[in-house]
């Protein structure tokens, strides 16, 4: 092997995150620890002279040497990607090793091997929401069809088991508590409504129709977003309610909601929220809430309550 092969070779294998020994490398190679050493020393020169986007690292005690990727995406906030994507459990085991690989590829090898370390024991929990079909392709091809404005045509399995069928215009995609979801908007019936996006049983872009959406019904996503961290079915109502937990709990699940007033043993928080998922917070929480206004939403808490009773009577 010639003198280049043989600095070829060790560079691609640092590259590729291997830490190298000298005296293994001369082993390797019938070489003498002084000849890998002058090698080493050209690798680092090309490194230096070049601009690649890597730093080359030489240790003593044994003589090793190694590479470290210079990542856009600092450690710290890779690690918290991570953990996200674990927390959520939206996404089944392949398609989630995928994505933990993508992201660990982008450090270091020590760097990648700490936090694979840090995360090794939730990974080998991690247990996914029960979904057939993967999301990674369907997130591509329904951002596809929002930069493009096509509408599809499609049959969706509601949360009622009612298999649904017709054509929208996708409008947005937003993440919610497990799932993703899709902002859809209907022409016939001139509204938007909210889809499980790992529902659609079949979905591709209808090329024969094409779907404006009216000015009216367009949505400032971040806007949107701050009212659909609950379930966004029902209408949209300015609520206020009374209660008695922690108050930063009900303030966070509420996005631009505020403490309207401190009592002693409680407080009136007010904000927006959908009424169902709005009815649904408020039913889990139990005696430690209580809703001041509107008069319907106080009404819809009150016939959710009654249906619950009547099964313990």
């Amino acid at each position: 092997m010639s003198v280049n092969d043989r600095v070829a070779s060790m560079f691609i294998r640092m590259i590729q995150g291997e830490t190298l020994y000298r005296d293994e490398e001369a082993s390797r190679y019938s070489r003498t620890p002084d000849t890998i050493q002058r090698d080493m020393k050209s690798i680092r020169e090309y490194i230096e002279d070049s601009g690649t986007n890597v730093n080359f690292v030489r240790k003593v005690d044994p003589a090793r040497y190694y590479i470290i990727k210079n990542t856009d995406i600092p450690f710290e906030e890779i690690l918290a990607l991570l953990k996200i994507v674990i927390g959520t459990r939206s996404f089944n085991k392949p398609e989630f090793a995928q994505l933990r690989n993508r992201l660990l590829s982008q450090l270091s090898k020590e760097d990648r091997d700490k936090a694979a370390r840090l995360t090794n024991s939730t990974v080998a929990k991690y247990i996914p929401v029960k979904s057939k079909y993967n999301l990674l392709g369907r997130i591509k091809d329904f951002s596809d069809y929002i930069d493009d404005n096509l509408a599809i045509d499609y049959k969706y399995n509601s949360s009622t088991g009612i298999l649904r069928q017709g054509l929208s215009l996708p409008v947005s995609i937003y993440f919610d508590t497990f799932y993703f979801y899709v902002i859809m908007y209907n022409e016939e019936s001139n509204k938007s409504f909210p889809c499980r996006l790992d529902r659609f049983e079949e979905y591709h872009a209808s090329r024969s129709k094409k779907i404006k959406l009216p000015q009216q019904l367009k949505k400032d996503d971040g806007s949107e977003r701050n009212n659909t961290y609950l379930l966004n079915y029902g209408n949209s109502v300015h609520f206020e309610l009374y209660f008695s937990g922690y108050p930063q709990t009900a303030l966070d699940r509420f996005p631009n909601s505020k403490v309207k007033q401190t009592l002693d043993n409680e407080v009136l928080i007010e904000g927006n929220a959908y009424t169902q998922g709005l009815v649904l917070w408020i039913m889990g929480q139990g005696s430690r809430v209580r809703v001041k206004s509107p008069a319907s939403l106080i009404s819809a808490v009150k016939d959710e309550l009654e249906k619950t009773i009547k099964y313990y009577e």
